[in-house]
């Protein structure tokens, strides 16, 4: 069984990063909503149903921009009521949710990007572009999850010292000044600790070499084809304006001809590309296992 995360990077980079474009140039509310379950259902197919403050913070953006863009924007010509002389109209709403709607998505598929593109993953990609530049964004990427598990530890360190009381705002703010000082002493050393290990490794002496060779298979290929083939069909019918939604003065749809049809079947299969892989590789193990 070949999991999505061990495909070959390019292939899910490209996947990833053409569905999360598309979903930052397209105001169409329908494609948005898909590309929003879509990046649901892979993030809970990966990482389980945990993580409730960022679906919590992520699926309440929508409603946020739509109860505050009516309080700075009053284009429109539906007003539903007044707040101190200044107009709500449904417009403003309307937009505002679909604004925070195209956001929440975004900040789904950059955190399956994040959990699925490792360190080693990113320099497999960028070596060809720029060695040194893959080795600095992957030693970056690397230190942001360390750098938030040592603060973790030192604040459970203070705590544990009783250094300061919970829930109080002088020593939260005292506290956090000295897991900051702690956090920057304890980088700085690690940083000279990483440079004598990579000098003593040899690093800059000679032409580098990748730990991992992913290669490319059947499946690789087959996954960036589909790819390409579907946010084609999306980016052509972009550009071709059928999915283009007027929302000032008067919220005007798109005609819901043929070519928007294509392009949001075609970006519902792009998005589903992950859940359909991870489906059929968990079928062909469950045939796999009920033949034994």
């Amino acid at each position: 069984m070949r999991t999505y995360d061990a495909m070959n990077p390019a292939a899910v980079a490209v996947q990833l990063l053409l569905t999360a474009c598309i979903t930052v140039f397209c105001m169409e509310p329908l494609l948005l909503g898909v590309s929003l379950c879509c990046a649901v259902g892979c993030f809970l197919m990966r990482s389980g149903a945990g993580h409730k403050g960022f679906h919590l913070f992520a699926l309440g953006i929508p409603l946020l921009f739509a109860l505050l863009n009516p309080l700075w924007n009053q284009h429109g010509t539906s007003v539903l009521f007044f707040i101190n002389d200044r107009a709500i109209t449904k417009e403003a709403l309307f937009f505002g949710f679909v604004t925070g709607l195209r956001l929440a998505a975004v900040l789904y598929w950059f955190r399956i990007f994040s959990d699925l593109m490792t360190s080693e993953k990113l320099f497999y990609l960028l070596r060809f572009l720029s060695p040194k530049l893959a080795l600095v964004f992957s030693m970056a990427v690397r230190n942001l999850t360390l750098f938030r598990q040592q603060m973790r530890k030192i604040q459970a360190a203070q705590k544990g010292l009783g250094l300061y009381r919970e829930k109080h705002l002088i020593d939260d703010v005292r506290g956090g000044i000295r897991v900051f000082s702690v956090l920057i002493t304890w980088a700085l050393e690690n940083g000279i600790v990483t440079a004598a290990s990579m000098t003593a490794r040899g690093y800059g002496t000679g032409r580098r070499t990748s730990c991992t060779n992913f290669r490319w298979k059947r499946q690789d290929a087959v996954l960036l084809l589909c790819t390409l083939l579907f946010a084609g069909v999306v980016i052509v019918c972009i550009s071709r304006g059928s999915l283009d939604r007027e929302f000032y003065p008067v919220s005007v749809p798109p005609e819901h001809g043929f070519c928007w049809y294509t392009a949001i079947a075609a970006y519902t299969l792009l998005a589903l590309l992950p859940v359909l892989h991870e489906g059929k590789e968990s079928l062909i193990w469950y045939r796999l296992r009920s033949g034994i």
